[in-house]
């Protein structure tokens, strides 16, 4: 009997030891998979930009332009555009180098939330014009004077906004509400976008995960951008929840403490 029970329980932690490696490895493998699309995906993100200003360049060097100044601002608006667009991927990715350090570091402050909001609408105000989009608000908070840190509590916005207009397949709708809630602010963005399955609610707050869409990718990013916001809002000690259903858009809740 103690041979066999010494058997059984080397036979026990051989397994156990061979579901351990193999857990590791496939969580190797994933991480690498995620790896290789994260780089695929920030790539792309900077080619495109990249490839359009020079495009744009080339054609602002031709002497006869300035005798076209409508075709002169366009292209330099083109620019512009472009430009922006890869500052903010760049903040995206610094942004997310910061806080895998656990060192976020909020410099708070006496900040007007209603105030923050106004400028991340205004910061997305030329995508919402391509468009053809809207953002109503409803602002009804009596308590939006809160400490926090004004720079990453308008990342937090900012990314929320880009979302609703990225991922919507017609024109973008988009209300901003504010209300009082439990001693603090309770912000309610909600569109008219292409909706998130039940299945993946809980995972799109994670690093690097994007909602699958088969073989289509006509919506480039790098799965970051909730991610940060969740860990902003928590960070000023509040929490974030998801409500939503394919095709009928989202309803992200931001509940800030005063």
């Amino acid at each position: 009997m103690g041979i066999w029970s010494f058997s059984s329980i080397v036979l026990l932690l051989v397994i156990t030891f061979f579901a351990y490696t193999l857990f590791v490895i496939l969580k190797q493998k994933r991480l690498s998979e995620v790896q290789k699309d994260f780089i695929n995906n920030m790539t792309h993100e900077f080619k495109t930009p990249i490839a359009t200003i020079a495009v744009s360049a080339d054609v602002l060097k031709d002497p006869d332009i300035i005798k076209q100044p409508e075709r002169l601002r366009n292209y330099a608006g083109i620019i512009e555009q472009e430009n922006i667009r890869l500052k903010q991927q760049v903040e995206r990715v610094l942004q997310m180098a910061r806080l895998d350090k656990d060192n976020i570091g909020l410099k708070k402050e006496h900040v007007d939330l209603h105030e923050v909001i106004l400028n991340s609408i205004r910061h997305h105000t030329m995508s919402l014009q391509e468009r053809k989009g809207t953002i109503s608000t409803e602002f009804t908070s009596t308590l939006s004077r809160i400490e926090a840190d004004k720079f990453h509590l308008a990342g937090v916005f900012n990314n929320l906004i880009d979302n609703a207009i990225k991922y919507c397949k017609d024109v973008p709708q988009i209300i901003i509400r504010t209300s009082n809630y439990s001693s603090g602010c309770l912000v309610e963005v909600i569109d008219n976008g292409i909706g998130i399955g039940r299945e993946h609610q809980k995972r799109v707050f994670q690093k690097f995960y994007r909602v699958p869409t088969g073989n289509v990718h006509d919506v480039k990013g790098f799965g970051l951008g909730l991610s940060y916001v969740k860990k902003i809002v928590e960070a000023h000690g509040g929490e974030i929840t998801l409500r939503s259903e394919l095709g009928k858009g989202c309803a992200f809740k931001v509940h800030i403490p005063g």
